[in-house]
């Protein structure tokens, strides 16, 4: 895999985090959270890189307990997506 830009990295990260922020409160009012916290570490390496999601939820409301979970599944599927298209795109 070729590294990635500056451009795609930003798009990454906010991919990544707009991803688990709509988890979150998809099924909840975002109201209801006293915090949503929501870390993003991704190094570009030569051939690749390395992400790391860390989502911390605080509410006086009970909530699912594979919530932050969820939520990072969902935005690693989205950044799949994103780099199937981009090596895609890299390919014509």
């Amino acid at each position: 895999m070729k590294a990635l830009t500056e451009e795609e990295i930003d798009e990454i990260i906010e991919l990544a985090y707009s991803t688990a922020y709509d988890t979150v409160v998809e099924d909840m009012n975002k109201k209801d959270f006293e915090n949503i916290n929501i870390e993003i570490k991704l190094d570009s390496l030569e051939d690749g890189f390395d992400i790391d999601i860390e989502i911390g939820l605080d509410s006086d409301m009970p909530l699912d307990e594979d919530l932050s979970a969820k939520a990072v599944d969902n935005s690693l599927k989205a950044i799949d997506e994103y780099i199937e298209k981009r090596n895609a795109s890299l390919d014509d």
